[in-house]
């Protein structure tokens, strides 16, 4: 159980882009800072999710993939929510170098930690698994 506020998950609307991973280095990704605005999820070398933008254009792939994504939910933790959760349900190593995407079981349930620069992060897990990830963390007994 968390010994800060609970952790509550909202579902999550962007695009997910498979595409070249040279022409996603080069994408025109939009920038912000201001929280709840678009943010860029980079899973793998060939894999990003756009995160509350509009439909991006991936310029250097022609075949590039760009389709709606819905299924993920998140909540944005804060350094000592991050510390609990991983003092109590992380088995693995968190990546100490920020900014950095982590992922692997939390709790028993398989999810991705977005680990920001200022020690906050994001918490994706599929929307499928929100409700059983957001019952461990909070400690709710079924």
């Amino acid at each position: 159980m968390l010994a800060c506020d609970p952790i509550r998950f909202a579902a999550l609307v962007g695009w997910r882009i498979i595409a070249d991973p040279a022409a996603l280095d080069a994408a025109p990704w939009p920038v912000s800072t201001e929280p709840g605005t678009s943010r860029v999820v980079r899973i793998s070398p060939d894999d990003v999710f756009l995160i509350g933008a509009t439909e991006p254009s991936i310029p250097g792939d022609a075949h590039a993939i760009v389709t709606p994504e819905h299924g993920f939910s998140g909540a944005t933790i804060s350094a000592t929510q991050l510390a609990d959760i991983g003092l109590h349900h992380i088995e693995w190593a968190v990546p100490a170098t920020r900014p950095a995407l982590a992922q692997g079981q939390i709790a028993g349930v398989p999810a991705k930690l977005v680990l920001d620069a200022d020690g906050t992060a994001l918490l994706l897990v599929a929307c499928a698994a929100q409700h059983e990830l957001e019952e461990r963390l909070n400690g709710v007994q079924a």
